[in-house]
């Protein structure tokens, strides 16, 4: 069962969408039909949803549409020493487990916590515990893995997690994504407020599921090497950690495919981190990230722009 963790009031800045009756109108009904098929699917066995997501992606996979081209460049930057057969080898399992993860979603929305609990498994979090239990801040640092939002609500059950989102254009989606990250002892924060809800609650004991591996433009980040590419890279955490006066620790969240669990692992703590260095800071922590998204190469995911951005002079690579 899930602890009950004592936690501040809700902020003004919390995210929290509401159930409205207009998700019942004729627009939305293709959304609940495909929310029903994943509801009926959490009733079959893991290596049945496994086949399923194998035939998903040699019915809709296509080699010249646009996401994967996205997905192959972005490979092909970071891994330059695999050959062609490699590369695709890593896209094709990229996009087997991006369908795969996705059948496994009614579980975050209507699971209930004994099987939820049956399907997630937290490795080496005793630093965490230690950290925690001495009264530390903390910034848990995760990229974005396909694995993301089953990680969060595995870490829930323990931990009173909060992270920001965006808001998704489909309301129904949207108001289905938040309440299975907020089931248990989760808060989130709209992006578009800032960090100051963040901040304060990261001082009042909440553990910040912190992703700075996104290309935001050019503004407050700098090109810095990630797989060995420069790219545009957000230089926060240092300053937050700072500010928050908190301890940085790594964790990944993956899919098990052998038992058909998700697993959140936890590296070691950032140590001397930050070291007030914004630059150098950054470059430590696109280190981690690297060393995080190696545990699992073909689960993160790679269908994001993340070098848009390119150094003046540069051509751009999608």
């Amino acid at each position: 069962m899930s602890k009950k963790i004592a936690r501040s009031p809700l902020s003004h800045t919390e995210y929290v969408p509401l159930f409205q009756r207009s998700f019942f109108l004729p627009k939305y009904w293709l959304t609940w039909t495909g929310v029903f098929i994943l509801w009926l699917l959490m009733f079959s066995t893991s290596a049945f949803r496994n086949k399923i997501a194998a035939v998903i992606v040699r019915l809709t996979v296509k080699k010249n549409s646009r996401q994967y081209r996205v997905v192959k460049t972005n490979l092909e930057l970071c891994f330059a020493e695999k050959t062609e057969t490699d590369i695709e080898e890593m896209a094709g399992r990229f996009f087997y487990y991006k369908a795969r993860i996705f059948l496994d979603y009614a579980f975050l929305w209507f699971a209930g916590e004994k099987k939820l609990q049956q399907i997630y498994q937290i490795y080496n979090d005793d630093e965490l515990k230690v950290l925690n239990a001495s009264g530390n801040n903390i910034i848990l640092l995760t990229c974005h893995m396909l694995a993301l939002d089953h990680g969060a609500q595995a870490l829930s059950f323990d931990y009173p997690v909060i992270g920001l989102v965006k808001a998704i254009k489909n309301p129904v989606t949207d108001w289905l994504v938040a309440r299975g990250r907020t089931r248990f002892n989760t808060r989130l924060y709209e992006r578009s407020f800032g960090m100051k809800g963040i901040v304060s609650s990261i001082k009042k004991g909440d553990q910040f599921f912190y992703l700075p591996d996104e290309d935001l433009g050019n503004e407050r980040s700098e090109f810095l090497p990630f797989f060995g590419v420069q790219k545009a890279t957000i230089t926060a955490l240092g300053r937050l950690a700072k500010i928050c006066d908190a301890k940085v620790v790594p964790c990944v969240p993956v899919f098990n495919e052998s038992n058909g669990k998700y697993e959140v692992r936890f590296l070691h703590s950032m140590v001397h981190y930050p070291t007030g260095d914004k630059v150098a800071d950054a470059v430590t922590m696109n280190q981690m990230l690297e060393e995080m998204i190696l545990l699992a190469p073909e689960q993160y995911l790679w269908s994001f722009r993340y070098f848009k951005t390119r150094p003046d002079g540069e051509p751009p690579v999608y």
